[in-house]
């Protein structure tokens, strides 16, 4: 970068030692303009004159970035660069930088002496003035900087290059064109390079969202009804306005566009006045844009006849002066003797009088809606129009909405008149509507769905810039409707776009509540007053004030009183900006502070302080703490089905480990965070990236620990059960078991043995498998009977439900429904999610092997519940499918088939292939029954592939029976004999009697028909 320029040293001639503020990440515009050939221009001229041409032309340059409220950072002798966002955070910084851009480009243009080449780029940068006795400046370093400079340096002259960065944070206003790519670097990734061709002052209104394609309208019903009822109103004569307050991004486009979509407003002429920000050199002023917006609206075009008809309504209504105002409004001088006698006062008077006196008149012929959008940026007489608006309507065919933020100084104030509608966030199942719309059911994002839910807190901008964020990202892959999870380890990062926002609150803050606000944010999005006292920016006494000013604006409430007072960040996108204006080497230390604080509290009146102090130990790189109470808080997360939560505490806990030396037990310690981390992955679905297991094995082998050898081997093993592959599955777990011989803990004998007992179960060697099973309850129910061992939970409840099946399978029904009633009390008095629905997914399955139908629904709908609840997306599939063929044999075809494809899909993305069978055999017994032959032998067939590639033993069994059925249905006797005979030897080969039951009664049945001897 260039040199700072200097500026004469105010007291002294040394320069001293430099002050600096606090440095802070910002995320910025960042402007290069270069003048283009600077040195022919001062090429022989006197010193005076030559500073005097240039001086000359800087001044345009930053005339037209403090127009648009960019800070010029660096004075060249040349140019200049300026940022936008910076020190004060600008919401639409990105668009600012742009029309300062185009400002200056058109001024050298227009000029004719002089060329300019421009640069621009957005991103995040570390920005902090610099002082000393001889210059100031104010330093901006990152990655941005660097590219906005080597765009002005390819830019043309008189022309503007932009990176992609710069375009994605404005949604409209900008025409480009595609530029090519430069790079930092050789190995640097290439910049996408954009010319801009015109950028005007624009914001996304409620029309962009009325002609959106797609849109989905959530949770504003009750609104969209109070305004469809003023709208029937107005159109009776009895006009009315109304204001709509909200946050940014809370909704308010959406719902007025949703209302001009509505049938009410089929009947009314709609005039947008939106409100900006940003006013450009040469736009109209405030009233001059109303009237030509009404004249487009009425008139669809501004001409001599719009100019007339509008000057004729004016006049009828308010009189002659109205109707000569209402005339200069829309560009055409007024000749009249008394308008040219008006002073200006008296002339804004005349034409606020006009505009409500046209709408007024223009209102008989057709009903109005008038939409004034954000008007927190209204100015004096855009104000003044609104409360003339405000008493001049009631008796007309008129309807004014206005929107609104309440925590922007400024603006227009309502009235008591106008009826006010508070829009507040999305509730959490209308949350999750609007991301099941976009994203689709996917399983594999129903942890992503829910991180989104809780960092966006209801707000649809959030959800909808933090769905484009993943998508750029490519966190997630697809299209609308139908994602599914990308890159599984990706970082979900804070949309720009929502960082210019919020930032631009924190911003407009006073310096001492700002400083609290991000100190706070630090601790967390909870933030309890002790720990607050601890990481203060300012002395205590002044911290109750700050604490009252934070919660008047909107960023804190209040969640707890006792036993110790906690706030609450109102939105934890708030807390994440506040936390990224902070520097990493200011993060550091107030992470130790916050933990020197947590060591001293205790856990009674902290409930979290585990999770406290793994993370704020973990971020202040105490590695032995973090690496300890990241393994306790991932514990407590598992216990709790938290499974995301504990994989990132394990993680946490595992990156520490790396800071730490090799010793044996730090070596242990690490090969059970390789085998923590699996095991939480497991129910949620999730494959493992790598294979930290082999590791953990190898690892464990180097130190000789069998014990870590067995657990590490026989989770593998539950992972190859999973995804299908059995026969390794039984191999691995039957190499654990030999390895841990006598040794070990109970409960991971336990484990071991549940797991062999229920591979054994899905293989179809069902009498060995009642055999381990029965080994591991009895050890369970004489050692710890309500024990929970993590994800195997509470030991006899898995045990049964697993023996439940195998005892089904083998013809013992009635004992097979004891001993699950009977573990299902245990799970529910523990009350242990995983156990639950464990027990009753496998009960129900026992229920339908009997063909019990009704009794197996109240279990499948309560699994469902709880499966989704916490994203036990391992059983989702298997419950989900049972639970539509239960449906289906009870009366509802239609959704239990629903239901079934759902849970094949669903089977598929996770790709588990042991439930598909049985899904597939259903469906093609329900096919059957609606005569649909061709689907019924395809699933079954299918069913049979699959089964047969996994070595599901007893699965093949029942698809071999279902093709004998089906193949029959279609009078292909030969087949369906051979498939019947196949059924019949599996069943005895695997003792499954009600299978053989089955194929006996169907072997008579044909008999009887004549259709087999």
């Amino acid at each position: 970068m260039p040199a700072p320029s200097a500026t004469p040293p105010t007291d002294s001639p040394d320069s001293g030692p430099a002050r600096r503020n606090s440095a802070e990440r910002k995320v910025v515009t960042v402007l290069f303009a270069d003048i283009v050939e600077s040195s022919s221009m001062v090429s022989g001229r006197d010193p005076e004159e030559a500073d005097q041409t240039l001086l000359t032309i800087l001044q345009i340059l930053t005339d037209a970035v403090e127009r648009y409220g960019g800070t010029v950072a660096q004075v060249l002798g040349d140019g200049i660069m300026a940022v936008f966002g910076a020190p004060s955070a600008l919401e639409d910084h990105a668009l600012r930088a742009c029309l300062a851009a185009q400002d200056i480009a058109r001024s050298a243009i227009d000029s004719d002496e002089f060329k300019v080449r421009i640069g621009i780029s957005s991103g995040e940068v570390v920005a902090q003035i610099i002082e000393t006795g001889v210059w100031t400046d104010y330093r901006t370093v990152g990655e941005t900087v660097h590219v906005a400079a080597k765009l002005q340096q390819r830019a043309q002259p008189n022309s503007v290059l932009l990176s992609r960065e710069t375009l994605d944070l404005v949604p409209k206003g900008l025409t480009v064109r595609p530029a090519g790519e430069l790079r930092l670097a050789a190995t640097a990734e290439p910049v996408t390079a954009f010319a801009l061709e015109a950028a005007r002052a624009m914001r996304r209104t409620a029309m962009d969202l009325l002609s959106a394609e797609g849109t989905l309208f959530v949770g504003r019903q009750p609104e969209l009804a109070v305004l469809a009822g003023a709208l029937r109103q107005a159109e009776r004569g009895r006009g009315a306005c109304a204001i709509l307050i909200g946050e940014a991004g809370i909704g308010k486009s959406r719902l007025t566009g949703e209302l001009m979509r509505s049938p009410e407003a089929a009947a009314f002429t709609i005039a947008i006045w939106p409100q900006f920000p940003i006013r450009r050199l040469g736009d109209p002023d405030d009233l001059e844009a109303a009237a030509r917006c009404l004249a487009l609206s009425v008139c669809g075009e501004m001409s001599d006849p719009a100019v007339g008809r509008l000057t004729a309504a004016a006049t009828r209504n308010g009189g002659e002066l109205a109707g000569e105002a209402m005339r200069e409004l829309l560009g055409q001088p007024s000749v009249h003797p008394l308008w040219q006698g008006l002073d200006p006062a008296q002339k804004a008077d005349f034409s606020v009088e006009g505009l409500v006196a046209a709408i007024r008149e223009l209102s008989a012929e057709r009903p109005l809606l008038i939409l004034v959008e954000d008007a927190h940026w209204t100015r004096g007489l855009t104000n003044r129009l609104l409360d003339a608006l405000v008493e001049g309507v009631e008796d007309t065919r008129v309807f004014v909405l206005v929107t609104s933020r309440p925590d922007t100084p400024g603006g227009w104030t309502a009235a008591d008149s106008v009826h006010a509608i508070a829009l507040e966030p999305l509730e959490p199942l209308q949350a999750d509507e609007f991301l099941d719309h976009w994203l689709g059911h996917s399983p594999s994002l129903a942890d992503l769905k829910a991180r989104v839910a809780a960092q966006s807190q209801g707000v649809p901008l959030y959800l909808e810039e933090s769905l484009r964020t993943l998508e750029t990202t490519g966190v997630i892959v697809g299209s609308p409707g139908r994602y599914s999870l990308g890159k599984a380890d990706a970082r979900m990062s804070l949309p720009a776009t929502v960082h210019g926002l919020l930032a631009s609150r924190i911003d407009a803050l006073e310096p001492g509540p700002r400083r609290v606000l991000m100190h706070a944010a630090v601790i967390g999005t909870s933030v309890d007053l002790g720990l607050l006292r601890a990481v203060s920016p300012i002395p205590a006494a002044d911290l109750p004030s700050a604490l009252a000013r934070l919660e008047q604006s909107g960023f804190f409430a209040r969640s707890r009183l006792l036993p110790n007072l906690e706030l609450t960040f109102r939105h934890a996108l708030v807390q994440e900006v506040a936390y990224a204006t902070l520097t990493k080497r200011e993060r550091q230390p107030l992470h130790g502070r916050v933990l020197h604080a947590l060591r001293r509290r205790s856990d009674r009146n902290l409930p979290n302080r585990a999770e406290l102090v793994a993370h704020h130990a973990f971020y202040a790189e105490d590695w032995p703490l973090a690496c300890a109470y990241g393994r306790r808080a991932g514990r407590r997360a598992e216990m709790r089905c938290k499974h995301f939560d504990a994989g990132r505490f394990y993680e946490q806990a595992l990156k520490a480990l790396d800071h730490l030396p090799d010793t044996r037990r730090n070596i242990q310690r690490r090969i059970d965070l390789w085998v923590g981390i699996p095991l939480v992955l497991l129910p949620q679905g999730r494959q493992l990236a790598g294979d930290p297991l082999e590791e953990a094995r190898d690892m464990a082998l180097g130190i000789d620990d069998r014990i870590r050898y067995a657990r590490a081997t026989s989770l593998k093993a539950s992972f190859q059960w999973v995804y299908g592959v059995l026969d390794g599955a039984i191999a691995l777990s039957r190499s654990a078991l030999d390895h841990l011989g006598n040794q070990g803990t109970m409960e991971l004998r336990i484990q071991g043995l549940m797991r062999l007992g229920g591979m054994l179960v899905d293989k179809g060697h069902f009498p060995e498998a009642q055999e381990k099973l029965e080994q591991a309850r009895t050890l369970a129910l004489t050692h710890a009977p309500r024990a929970r061992f993590g994800l195997t939970a509470v030991a006899v409840a898995i045990t049964a439900a697993y023996q439940g099946r195998c005892l089904a399978e083998l013809g013992r029904d009635d004992e097979a429904v004891q001993v699950m009633l009977h573990a299902l009390d245990i799970a529910e008095e523990v009350g242990h999610a995983f156990s639950v629905s464990s027990v009753k997914v496998h009960l129900a399955l026992v229920h339908i092997i009997g063909e019990r139908f009704a009794e197996a629904l109240p279990l499948l709908k309560d699994a469902v519940t709880i499966t989704e609840a916490t994203r036990l997306h391992i059983f989702q599939p298997i419950t989900l499918g049972a639970l539509g063929y239960a449906i289906a044999r009870t009366g509802g075809a239609a959704e239990g088939a629903r239901l079934l494809n759902a849970s094949l899909e669903q089977a598929h993305i996770l790709n588990h292939s042991l439930p598909r069978p049985r899904i597939l055999n259903w469906m093609s017994d329900l096919a059957l029954e609606t005569a649909q032959h061709d689907t019924a032998i395809g699933c079954a067939a299918n069913a049979l592939g699959i089964a047969t590639d996994a070595g599901q033993l007893s699965e093949q069994g029942w698809s071999h029976f279902a093709l004998a059925q089906a193949f029959t249905a279609t009078a292909q006797h030969r087949e369906a004999m051979e498939h019947l005979a196949a059924a019949e030897t599996m069943s005895r080969q695997l003792s499954m009697l009600p299978l053989s039951d089955r194929c006996r009664t169907f072997r008579r049945c044909l008999a009887a028909s004549g259709q087999v001897t």
